[in-house]
């Protein structure tokens, strides 16, 4: 309801316009008790008062229609402005409206855009075949896996481009999946514009409507199937090779589990391979060694070292003890992390027995190597007593009888000169026989030790090789070594200083002899170095002569370390140590 019609209705309504109806019933109702009356005075006055009363009434009419036209411009003036007010509202709302359905519609359009390009650019296949295999709908990435354009295949068989052996089985798979609710997912071939198939997985779905159809994705799988068909070859290669290989081997996971066992370490613990498989070495050895080869594995995964001749001794299921060399290596997976422990192990009983007879064997020929030494210094002494007793007696006696036939020859010139020869002879002899006697057995070891002996070699080796520079040092306390390393010192260093002279072509030479202390007395050694700058060797070959070896082989018989370092154009280096408690257990012996 406008003001307009209020206002009106207030005209209607008022209680003032009920107050002037009132006002005018009393006008009537004093007239007719005028006229009742009777009086013409009485007539008059009511006239008067009617002119009066209808005078007052027109223009309270007047006053009230210019009452209503200010109130009718008002209220249309009210009304014009609130139209207004509704219109710009709803201009408003129409404009905020106008841009939601501009904003709906970029977002339709692009999301339209976005399932086009979904649609035919997922990097799948993706089509819509009928019950009887043919092409309703196929995208752009199914088009181009089978080498064909859209509206090519759109209305053909999928058939076509199967290969012939192929076909059942797509056949099947239709079949299936018009008789199923879920997805049915099958392998194929696809024929290509090679020589070469292409592997396709097809995943298909029937749409639940009416219309007899099937949604299909398609996946080239062919990569993934090489790599798959090239892990299944390597796979049977490497089972060929654990059966076949004569060695333990393993792998193990993190959780040190084996997952691969050769058949030879199966064979070895008396189970299946299967039986292995999945298991730890708390549930197939001993708890001690279970608990050292957990130990040992750990540590290899840990550290990410190779480590090898790891020796165990175990009981195989024959119930023979054998002796185990294993090498443990951990291997990465792709990404470069350690995904588990390669282990390879051998049978080294035989070679351990065969090692073990070679080190009685080499112990007892050093045995007899020091004992021919030793009898070889016996009978060397005993030469040379009979040399100096026996030998010397009778020149000395040959000296005496020339002597005296030459004082009985005065006047004879021609004995004379025979009696002088022969004295010098004798003494040539004497020269002779005191050279065999140094080298049989040098005296000064005896008289005055291995020092003073020492001393006495150098100085007549220094006199026959005046051109090569020689030094020699003696350090520490060299005396009471005992006579197996007097005699083992001095003829190593006889040995060297002789060869060198023969072979090395040396311009320096260096023999140091020194005594090294250990933490107790019976660990004290005597270390000799001996150096030279000739020609030297290659150290990898093996000796040619016997000099380096009687060397080394007088060395190792009194329980001492040999060492030699050269190499072509530098000259040798010959380290010995000889401990002095191996010549203490020989004299306690």
């Amino acid at each position: 309801m406008t003001q307009m019609q209020i206002n009106q209705n207030r005209r209607f309504d008022d209680p003032k316009n009920g107050s002037e109806k009132n006002q005018s019933n009393e006008v009537v109702l004093r007239n007719r008790r005028a006229s009742d009356g009777g009086g013409e005075d009485g007539k008059m006055q009511l006239l008067h008062e009617l002119q009066m009363r209808h005078l007052e009434l027109a223009a309270q009419n007047r006053k009230f229609r210019e009452m209503h036209r200010r109130t009718s411009d008002r209220e249309k003036e009210n009304d014009k402005i609130h139209l207004l007010h509704e219109l710009q509202l709803r201009h408003i709302e129409l404009e905020m409206q106008h841009r939601e359905l501009g904003e709906a519609q970029r977002v339709l359009e692009e999301t339209r855009d976005r399932y086009a390009n979904l649609y035919d650019f997922i990097p799948v296949g993706y089509l819509t075949l009928d019950e009887a295999g043919y092409v309703q709908e196929i995208n752009l990435i199914g088009a181009t896996m089978l080498c064909e354009a859209r509206e090519n295949i759109i209305g053909t068989s999928f058939l076509t481009h199967i290969i012939k052996s192929d076909v059942y089985v797509f056949s099947h798979h239709l079949q299936q999946t018009f008789n199923s609710s879920g997805n049915i997912v099958t392998e194929l071939r696809i024929m290509t514009r090679t020589d070469e198939p292409d592997y396709i997985r097809l995943e298909s779905a029937a749409i639940g409507n009416r219309v007899r159809a099937c949604r299909t994705v398609m996946t080239n799988i062919t990569e993934q199937k090489r790599i798959a068909l090239a892990l299944q070859q390597k796979r049977t290669e490497q089972d060929a090779l654990l059966n076949a290989i004569p060695a333990i081997v393993f792998y193990k996971d993190l959780n040190l589990r084996y997952v691969t066992v050769s058949q030879m370490f199966a064979d070895f613990l008396g189970h299946t391979v299967a039986n292995v498989l999945g298991k730890t070495d708390f549930e197939l050895l001993p708890r001690e060694l279970a608990e050292n080869c957990q130990r040992i594995n750990r540590e290899v995964l840990e550290s990410g070292v190779i480590k090898a001749n790891i020796e165990n001794r175990l009981t195989n299921a024959s119930g023979n003890v054998v002796d185990l060399s294993t090498v443990l290596a951990p291997f990465n997976n792709s990404e470069g992390n350690v995904a588990g422990l390669l282990g390879v192990g051998i049978d080294v009983s035989s070679l351990k027995k065969a090692a073990d007879t070679n080190l009685e064997l080499l112990l007892q020929n050093r045995t007899i190597t020091q004992n021919l030494y030793n009898v070889q210094e016996t009978e060397r002494c005993h030469l040379a007593r009979e040399l100096h007793d026996e030998l010397g007696q009778w020149l000395t006696a040959i000296q005496a009888e020339a002597q005296a036939i030459l004082c009985l020859s005065q006047g004879e010139s021609t004995v004379r000169a025979s009696v002088q020869a022969i004295s010098e002879s004798i003494k040539e002899m004497h020269e002779v026989i005191r050279g065999m006697l140094r080298h049989l057995r040098p005296a000064l070891l005896d008289e005055l030790g291995l020092a003073d002996s020492l001393r006495e070699l150098t100085n007549k080796w220094c006199l026959h090789n005046t051109d090569i520079i020689f030094e020699f040092a003696l350090e520490g306390d060299l005396n009471g070594l005992g006579e197996n390393i007097n005699i083992t010192a001095y003829r190593i260093i006889q040995e060297a200083l002789t060869n060198i002279c023969c072979h090395a072509q040396a311009k320096h030479v260096s023999v140091c002899l020194s005594r090294e202390s250990g933490v107790t007395p019976d660990a004290d050694a005597v270390f000799l170095r001996i150096t030279d700058d000739g020609k030297g060797f290659d150290s990898n070959q093996t000796f040619n002569g016997f000099g380096l070896l009687g060397i080394r082989e007088r060395a190792i018989a009194a329980g001492g370390e040999f060492s030699s370092f050269s190499t072509p154009g530098h000259g040798v280096r010959i380290d010995v140590r000889l401990p002095l408690k191996h010549q203490l257990e020989r004299r306690r012996k």
